[in-house]
């Protein structure tokens, strides 16, 4: 793939752009390009969106859910930013890790046995006498309940909590408890279900579930789409950025899965199937008629704003994806930097007219000609590679009036 500009065009004539309780319990078992005027915007066929599929099994987390998996994922990325954030020195989980994507079945099963705890005033991982949705003596352990809700699992790991009034606090009390860090930390769990529900009759009135799990081989580009609005450099349940689209394009193709951000942000996308090793682009496109910003994480507590016009869509970074199954986020992608457009000068020559501008290695170019503003034609049949210093072309004496622009792309 290849994102291209245009420089404004040149015309001319013939003449001359709180606390609480906790447990935890783990088991292991066509290519497109990029052309515009001013804003960046990509031109695909309907044949190539045909090709692709959007991915729903992530389903549509609460703000709360989406907040404990934010935290996570950012410890996840960094343990050793986390410890130094959180006063603590574990050295008992990977100093990085694939994020975790959220699931629709870990998550039903995480919601389910948090209303089960809460309504039957019970605190523990096997399933509760009196639940509403599993057979507490077929259905009694973690694992049984995501198996009931569709989750087919090779590794399988479950956090609960109770009485934790923030999704924060919870978080923390999980990571502080050795066997709740160390399960959620865990490099070959790759999703995650996330559960709260409150019961003021219940004694800890709040109920939080973490199911984690991994499924055969599938491994996803997954993050948060969020505009820090209160500057905080933190995820806030109601900052979630909804209906922007992410696509992947490996090798100039796009990939055949796709996924557009929901309500609080969230966003997964297989990628088991791209090849270790391959260059991933990463496009955002916004879908809405508003200008959307996006606080997208450089590292763990950096993050650079891309905006978005109506409509607009952009290559913002790629990454190569990793051996095996792991997970990729946007913390791993690294952001394209910006084509710089160059001025284009004219001169005349014996020969005709000599259209000069500066160039860059990293890029090619080609100068487009047209009579009509309309129509372009391209006066070199291929792009041509930067030389880091001066292009030209030499435009013979015809008929006019000509108007010229120069298209840029990335090599």
């Amino acid at each position: 793939m290849h994102d291209t500009i245009a420089v404004p065009f040149l015309t001319i004539c013939a003449k001359g752009c709180i606390g609480g309780k906790l447990q935890q319990f783990m088991m292991t078992q066509s290519r497109w390009s990029q052309l515009a005027l001013v804003v960046l915007s990509f031109l695909t066929s309907s044949r190539a969106l045909l090709a692709q599929s959007e991915y729903t099994a992530d389903g549509q987390p609460t703000g709360l859910e989406e907040e404990i998996r934010w935290r996570l994922n950012r410890g996840r990325f960094d343990s050793v930013s986390e410890n130094l954030a959180r006063g603590t020195a574990y050295n008992d989980v990977p100093a990085s890790s694939g994020p975790l994507a959220p699931n629709q079945n870990l998550a039903l099963a995480a919601r389910h046995h948090s209303e089960d705890m809460a309504r039957n005033n019970e605190f523990q991982h096997e399933t509760v006498f009196g639940s509403s949705y599993y057979d507490p003596l077929t259905q009694s352990q973690p694992w049984d309940r995501m198996e009931a809700e569709g989750y087919t699992w090779n590794q399988a790991a479950e956090n609960i909590a109770a009485g934790y009034p923030s999704g924060e606090e919870v978080y923390f009390g999980w990571w502080k408890s050795t066997g709740h860090r160390t399960g959620m930390y865990t490099s070959g769990l790759r999703e995650i279900g996330d559960g709260y529900y409150f019961w003021a009759a219940a004694t800890y009135q709040r109920y939080y579930t973490m199911d984690l799990g991994s499924s055969g081989s599938a491994a996803f580009f997954t993050d948060t789409l969020f505009k820090d609005a209160n500057g905080n450099g933190t995820y806030e349940q109601t900052e979630g950025v909804p209906n922007v689209l992410i696509r992947l394009l490996v090798g100039g193709a796009v990939h055949g899965v796709f996924d557009s951000s929901s309500s609080v942000g969230s966003f997964a996308i297989p990628i088991q199937n791209i090849s270790g090793g391959s260059v991933v682009q990463v496009t955002f496109s916004n879908t809405t008629t508003l200008t959307v910003a996006l606080n997208v994480p450089l590292n763990y507590s950096n993050s650079t704003i891309v905006t978005l016009a109506p409509g607009e869509s952009r290559v913002y970074g790629q990454f190569t994806k990793p051996s095996g199954s792991r997970n990729v986020g946007l913390r791993q992608v690294a952001p394209l930097v910006p084509i710089v457009r160059p001025s284009l000068s004219i001169e005349a020559t014996a020969g005709g007219v000599a259209i000069q501008w500066p160039s860059d290695p990293t890029l090619e170019y080609q100068l487009q000609r047209s009579m009509d503003l309309v129509a372009w034609i391209p006066l070199t049949q291929n792009f041509q590679p930067g030389i880091a210093g001066t292009m030209s072309y030499v435009e013979p004496p015809g008929p006019g009036p000509k108007s010229f622009r120069l298209a840029v792309r990335r090599q």
